[in-house]
Order: structure tokens, then sequence, then C-alpha cells
């Protein structure tokens, strides 16, 4: 055991942890800074947030038929306020515009009337106009949500339909803003780049850092030496862990700042957007995301030190990993994080991905092990 943990100062020595701090703060800043600095992003991103915040508040994590009535009469409500406003501006009823019907079917080809709706919604930037908006497409996309479905159905596979049919009877319709929870999407699958490449740094040198300095022959010579191999492995899992963990602390920490645990206890399916395998919460679908980021950090872990071993020198460790790590980043990594359970995918398709990596990885890593065990110093 005391091998282990000096391998690990070894791998997690000062000079790393710099080099993974100087990592971190540049990619923090390119990937995920926009999803905290600016959530939510402008409007009507603000409104939606205002009133997911304002429904969750009333309704609580799931709405009924009177309470989507009740959401309806608040609508009507501020269409009148809006009526109101309109008709005490001369502007408005000059042009024509003295309800907020009319303001709403008004032509957009009229410059003078396309003036005025420029004026309430980016000059005077008046609330209700632009909640109102909001307000409309949430109505929309629930009373539209039956032949939304009754449509994907009739081109679904049958393991779709059977999905599709049990959402319908459920009556699991969309209704809450997406706002947090898109945010949320973004946010971790910019972390799991930052969190995948910190782990190939640091996993990179384990074994070929020994070879440079030519430490293999003497570390063979005796039968500690032979089993170093395995202890090095499973101290390289242990820093990725150490890494993993720390990386999601800070930077769940500072997600945080986002203020959406109100959106946590809400079920994934009630969010516009996709249809899902399961019927996760919010708080559910984070955990199923850190899971999920675990193992493909023991699977990059576990690739990083069998190129390691292998690799002749730097310039062939780099060279081997940067198209594997862009290729999987670039195509891969989307479909195992924000679509981990869509119903646009199988669902087979993303836990057998995931199986898939570790095993080829393990699989490395055993083959590479027997091969350094017998491997012969003598030239």
């Amino acid at each position: 055991m005391q091998i282990i943990i000096n391998e690990i100062k070894k791998i997690l020595n000062w000079k790393m942890i710099l080099v993974l701090f100087l990592v971190n703060a540049i990619l923090y800043y390119l990937l995920i800074d926009f999803h905290i600095k600016y959530f939510p992003n402008g409007r009507p991103a603000l409104d939606s947030y205002n009133i997911g915040v304002e429904m969750i508040g009333r309704y609580g994590t799931t709405m009924d038929g009177v309470e989507m009535a009740d959401f309806q009469k608040t609508y009507n409500n501020q269409v009148k306020v809006a009526d109101q406003f309109l008709q005490s501006r001369k502007e408005f009823r000059e042009a024509g515009i003295s309800s907020y019907k009319a303001f709403r079917n008004m032509d957009t080809e009229n410059k003078e009337q396309y003036a005025l709706r420029d004026k309430i919604f980016f000059d005077e930037k008046v609330d209700v106009f632009w909640e109102l908006q909001e307000r409309e497409r949430l109505i929309e996309f629930h009373d539209e949500n039956k032949e939304i479905i009754d449509s994907s159905i009739s081109v679904a596979s049958p393991r779709q339909k059977e999905r599709l049919e049990e959402i319908k009877a459920n009556g699991s319709y969309d209704v809450y803003p997406e706002t947090a929870f898109s945010n949320f999407k973004e946010f971790i699958l910019n972390v799991t780049i930052v969190i995948i490449v910190s782990v190939v740094i640091v996993l990179s040198p384990i074994f070929i850092k020994d070879r440079s300095r030519q430490l293999i022959d003497l570390q063979y010579t005796t039968k500690t030496g032979r089993s170093l191999y395995k202890k090095k492995a499973v101290a390289g899992l242990l820093s990725t862990l150490t890494v993993i963990t720390v990386l999601l602390a800070v930077y769940f920490s500072i997600y945080s700042l986002n203020n959406t645990a109100m959106f946590f206890p809400v079920p994934i399916y009630t969010f516009i957007g996709d249809y899902y395998w399961y019927d996760l919460s919010f708080i559910q679908y984070i955990v199923l995301t850190v899971i999920a980021i675990y193992i493909l950090g023991i699977a990059f872990a576990l690739l990083s030190m069998s190129v390691s071993t292998i690799a002749p020198n730097f310039i062939a460790l780099i060279g081997v990993q940067i198209p594997i790590v862009f290729s999987m980043l670039a195509f891969g990594l989307s479909y195992l994080i924000n679509r981990i359970i869509s119903y646009g995918l199988p669902k087979w398709l993303v836990p057998t991905s995931f199986c898939i990596l570790i095993a080829v990885g393990v699989l490395f890593i055993i083959l590479l092990w027997k091969w350094e065990r017998k491997m012969d110093i003598v030239q």
C-alpha cells in the first residue's frame, strides 16, 4: 500500500498540480465561464427562467389540468394589462394597435408598426410583453404535445412506440421552460471535456517517465519491480478518481451560482424539448451524468496508461493520443453525456458504449501487464 501511496504522490506532484490549475483556468474561460456569467442569457431566457421559478412556487414539480387552467388565467390577466398599456399610448392607438391581439398580429412589413414593436421590446423593455411571449410558448407546447406524440409514433421503432405510448398514457407533456435544464446540459458537457483533458494530462507520463529515465531495467531485476506495473496502474486509477472528484466539486460549486436548485425536483420529461427513456428528476439526471463522467474518466485513464506503456517517447505519446481524444470529444461525447437517456437513440446504445470503453481499457491494461511481466530486459 505504501508503494501505491508513493506512486500517487509522484503522479500528483506540485508541478502536475500547477499544470492542471493552468489548463483548467484556460479551459474554464474558454468553455465554461459563459454558461455561468451569462445565465440566463438575455431575453427571453430571463423571462423563461423567472416564469419557471414562479411555476414551481405555485404548482410544484408537476402540473395537472386545474393548474394548467390557472396558468392560462394568469396569461389572460397579463393580456389585459398589455391591452391597457397599448390603449394608454397615443402612438400605438394612431398606428391601429390598441390591443395585444393587434400587437401580436401586426404587419411586420409595416415599418411604423415594426418600429413600435422594437420600441416595446428593446428600447423600453416592457416586462409584460416579454413574459406573454414565453407564456404563449409554454401553452402552445403543452396543447400541441398530443399531436406531436401521435406524429412521432407513426415513424417510431417498436420500442420507441412503446415508450411514446407510455408517455401519452401518463400525460407526461412538456410544460416547464427548459432554460435551466439546457444550461446544465451545456455546462456539464464542457465540464466533461475539461475533466477528460485533465485526466489525460495527469496519466500520460505515468510509465513513459520511468522509461525515459531508464528506470525500467533497474526495476525489473527484482520481483517487486516486476509487480510495480500493477501498482502504478492502481495508483493511476486512484489519482484519476481524485482529480475527477476535486474538479467536480470545484465546478459544481461554481454552477451553484446559477441558482437552479429549485428546478432539481422537477421531472425532466416536463421540460420542453426531448423525450427520454426513463422518468428521472433533474437531480437524478445530474447524478447520472456524474456517474458517466467517472466512467469516461476511468476509460481515458486506462487508455492513457496503455499508450504510456508502449509509446517510445513523449512525441509519439502525444501523437497517438491527440486524434483519439479529439475524435471522442468531437463526435462521441454529446451522445454519452447530453443524450445519455435520449429517446432519439436506441435504448441500448449508450450503456453498451460505456461498457465497451471500459472493457477495451481494462483489456489493454491486462495484456500490457502480462507483457511487462514476461518482458526480457537483456538485449
